[in-house]
C-alpha cells in the first residue's frame, strides 16, 4: 500500500479545491480520524459521506475503508507510546489526577452506551456458553483482559484457552481449533495479521468468531458471528481498558445468568475444594 502522503502528493493538483480542503483537513489531524467509520468523519467535517468516498477513490483508492486503513499506517509509525502518555499527561493537573481519570474513564463508558447493544452480549454468551473451548486472542494491553476473562470463565466450568502471543506463534494453540470451538478476538485499532489469519482459519474449520474493536475494524464485519464496537477514547490519548473490561464483564454476567443456578453450583465447588485441602480463606471462623 503506497504512502497516504505520497498519494496526496502525487495527485494533489487533479484534487477540487474542496477535495484539497478536505484532504488537507484530514491530514492535519489524522489521529482524530483513524478510529471513525465515514459516517461520522463525514459527520465531524460536515461533508457528506460520499464527499469522503470520492476522495479516497480520486486518491487511487477503491472506497473509504482503503483510505482509513493508510490513515492507521500513518498513526501506527508516527504515534508512539511516549507521544500518547505526554499527550495524556498536559490534559491532566497535579493535584486532580485520580478525579480526572475517572471523569474520563466514565465518559469512554457512557459513550459505549451508543454502539455496545445488549443483543450483541447475548449472542457472544451464547456462542461462549455453547462452545466446546473458548480461544481468546489479546496481545499487548488486551493480553491481561484475555488472562482475566479466561480465569472468569474457568470459574463456571468452562474452558479457555488464551491466545496472547504474536506472529506465527498463535498458529501453536489455534492449530487445536474444531468447529465446536469459538474464536474471541478483542483487538483496537487494527486488526493485525495473524488475527485476520484466525479468523479465516475458524471460517475454514466452522468455528464462529466474536470480535471486540473499534470503527476502525467495522470492515471485518462480514468476517465474523458477533462484531462488538466500542472506542477507548480519542487515538492520542493513553488508552485503558475500562471500556474493553466492561465489555468481558458484561459477556461473563450474561453467561452466569442464562446458566441460571448451575453457576453458582459450579463457583461452590471451588469453594469446597478450598476448604477441603486447607485453603479456606473465610475471615469467620466454623462454630
Amino acid at each position: 500500500m503506497a504512502d497516504l502522503r505520497a498519494r496526496v502528493q502525487k495527485g494533489f493538483s487533479s484534487l477540487t479545491s474542496a477535495q484539497k480542503r478536505l484532504i488537507q483537513e484530514i491530514l492535519s489531524h489524522y489521529e482524530d480520524y483513524v478510529f471513525l467509520s465515514v459516517d461520522e468523519a463525514a459527520e465531524r467535517l460536515q461533508v457528506h459521506k460520499s464527499s469522503l468516498v470520492r476522495l479516497a477513490q480520486a486518491l487511487g483508492y477503491d472506497g473509504y475503508p482503503q483510505f482509513r486503513a493508510s490513515l492507521q499506517q500513518i498513526y501506527r509509525q508516527e504515534i508512539s507510546p511516549g507521544s500518547k502518555l505526554g499527550h495524556t499527561l498536559t490534559e491532566l493537573s497535579d493535584e486532580h489526577i485520580f478525579a480526572q481519570l475517572v471523569a474520563t474513564e466514565t465518559s469512554y463508558l457512557q459513550e459505549s452506551l451508543k454502539t455496545v447493544h445488549n443483543g450483541e452480549i447475548r449472542r457472544a454468551a451464547d456462542l461462549i456458553l455453547a462452545a466446546h473451548r473458548i480461544f481468546i486472542c489479546g496481545r499487548g494491553p488486551q493480553g491481561p483482559l484475555s488472562e482475566l476473562f479466561a480465569f472468569r470463565l474457568r470459574r463456571l466450568h468452562l474452558e479457555p484457552v488464551t491466545v496472547t502471543e504474536e506472529g506465527r506463534a498463535i498458529l501453536e494453540k489455534l492449530q487445536l481449533l474444531e468447529a465446536d470451538d469459538v474464536v474471541f478476538i478483542c483487538s483496537f485499532l487494527y486488526i493485525p495479521a495473524e488475527y485476520r489469519m484466525a479468523i479465516e482459519w475458524a471460517r475454514e474449520k466452522g468455528a464462529p468468531v466474536i470480535l471486540v474493536t473499534d470503527s476502525a475494524a467495522m470492515e471485518m464485519a462480514d468476517s465474523v458471528d458477533v462484531l462488538i464496537t466500542a472506542r477507548r477514547g480519542p487515538a492520542t490519548i493513553y488508552h485503558t481498558s475500562i471500556v474493553p473490561l466492561a465489555i468481558v464483564n458484561a459477556i461473563v454476567l450474561t453467561i452466569a445468568k442464562l446458566m441460571g443456578p448451575e453457576a453458582l453450583t459450579r463457583l461452590e465447588v471451588l469453594q469446597k475444594l478450598r476448604r477441603r485441602f486447607g485453603f479456606d480463606t473465610s475471615v469467620f471462623p466454623k462454630s
